[in-house]
């Protein structure tokens, strides 16, 4: 197998996933919300390396939602967010910000090493 060519930048997060874990009786907030979440989403496309439900073992129950926004910026992803109508209906138990650097897979077209 050949050496992959020298990498340019060093390994430093570039995007901030944001994980959001869903409260008690979510799912009727998040039928209600999911209009204007469709179409906020759609607005901020190129914002978005990928998004999309969390769902529990069984893989029939939303339990959360999954962003990852092409940001390193906290305080960017943050407003991002705060401005989804899914975190203005207030359903989401939990949010947690994590700096991320997509390093491999479909999304960053292989590998970045």
């Amino acid at each position: 197998m050949a050496e992959s060519p020298a990498r340019q930048r060093p390994f430093t997060a570039t995007h901030v996933a944001v994980i959001c874990h869903d409260g008690p009786d979510a799912a009727a907030r998040r039928k209600a919300a999911s209009p204007a979440h469709m179409q906020y989403v759609e607005s901020i496309l190129d914002r978005l390396l990928l998004a999309g439900p969390l769902y529990d073992d069984s893989g029939a129950t939303m339990i959360g939602s999954l962003y990852v926004f092409k940001t390193d910026s906290l305080p960017e992803a943050r407003r991002l967010l705060e401005a989804d109508p899914y975190y203005q209906a207030g359903f989401w138990k939990t949010v947690e910000f994590r700096p991320t650097l997509p390093a491999a897979g479909d999304c960053v077209g292989g590998r970045i090493w």
